[in-house]
């Protein structure tokens, strides 16, 4: 008995047939190129959100702190306000709604960290309590560059201007500027912030 032979249309894929699959094959690459790069997209805008709710909040937390320093004392005199370019020293009031049954020093500074500058914050009261205070904590770091910044008057009837430095001792700075620069691969952003002094924000 002789063999059949199959038909030409079942011998294998035909022309058409493999075009298409070729086709539906670059579709599917497309469509999981696409969703890499969303998902990429998606990471990077997650990064830069949280990055930026961070910047926010150490923002906030300055202006609390700096717009809460004590004021005059009962004998008249103004606690010592300290500002140099590189970090600042004033005096927190007693405030038992945040827990501070005391005076406290705060201090400012910016300090050499593993991977650039770190904006640091210290506190330690003055008399009572934990003679030690708390320990330093690092606000922001990965820095390149920080700059503080003083508007007042630097004497007696002499007109306000910015300086480099605050040494008065009878009055405060009408406001404190803090300039931050960061790695030029660094997505962080950071414009200059106005704080006033002793002013509730």
């Amino acid at each position: 008995m002789a063999e059949v032979s199959p038909a030409p249309s079942e011998a294998g894929f035909t022309l058409v047939e493999m075009l298409v699959g070729l086709a539906l094959a670059a579709l599917i690459g497309v469509m999981l190129s696409q969703a890499l790069s969303m998902t990429g997209s998606i990471a990077g805008v997650s990064a830069r959100l949280a990055d930026d709710e961070a910047m926010q909040t150490v923002r906030d937390h300055l202006r609390r702190t700096l717009g809460d320093v004590a004021g005059r004392r009962p004998d008249g005199l103004l606690p010592p306000f300290l500002g140099t370019a590189d970090g600042l020293s004033a005096i927190l009031p007693a405030n038992r709604d945040v827990e501070r049954a005391a005076e406290q020093r705060l201090d400012l500074r910016v300090v050499p960290g593993e991977a650039g500058l770190d904006l640091v914050e210290s506190r330690e009261p003055l008399r009572g309590g934990d003679a030690d205070g708390p320990a330093p904590e690092r606000l922001l770091g990965r820095l390149t560059g920080v700059e503080l910044r003083y508007f007042g008057s630097p004497g007696p009837k002499l007109p306000p201007q910015w300086l480099a430095e605050w040494s008065r001792r009878d009055a405060y700075p009408s406001l404190v500027e803090l300039q931050l620069t960061f790695p030029s691969s660094d997505r962080r952003r950071w414009a200059p912030l106005l704080i006033p002094i002793g002013v509730q924000p």
